[in-house]
């Protein structure tokens, strides 16, 4: 399966409050596979998840470059060689960083893109712990 077709396959899962999961579930299972402890954010362990299971081969390589940070598994993949692309792709890890006052922070957001719309310069992705209002407290994938 592609990452966008594993994030799929989430999708409606939810959350206990505050961040926490039941490993009783599948989704619980791989975010604590993946190092997610309760009450952390958890785009970033949802994405490493996701490409872990879709590229079972390649998981020691995303074990070593995935963190808990969005920005810091950006800096991991850019080090590799990776390239930050500003055309989305499907099946493509999407991280955006934000900037206050137009500096960097630290905090970021992770998600897997399943859909690019050229014609409006839009793309669609799947994405965890994140609310429209922009709260770390978003309960469902």
């Amino acid at each position: 399966m592609t990452p966008s077709e594993v994030a799929a396959t989430f999708l409606n899962e939810k959350e206990k409050p505050g961040n926490v999961f039941s490993e009783d579930t599948l989704l619980g299972k791989k975010l604590t596979e993946a190092g997610h402890k309760d009450g952390q954010a958890w785009c970033s362990y949802f994405t490493e998840a996701v490409f872990k299971e879709a590229n079972p081969e390649r998981f020691d390589f995303f074990d070593e470059h995935f963190s808990a940070s969005a920005v810091q598994t950006f800096e991991n993949f850019k080090k590799k060689g990776f390239e930050a692309l500003r055309e989305p792709k499907v099946d493509a890890l999407v991280i955006w960083q934000k900037y206050q006052d137009g500096k960097a922070q630290w905090q970021g957001h992770a998600g897997v893109v399943v859909a690019v719309h050229p014609e409006s310069g839009s793309f669609e992705s799947i994405e965890v712990n994140t609310i429209s209002a922009g709260s770390r407290e978003g309960t469902t994938v």
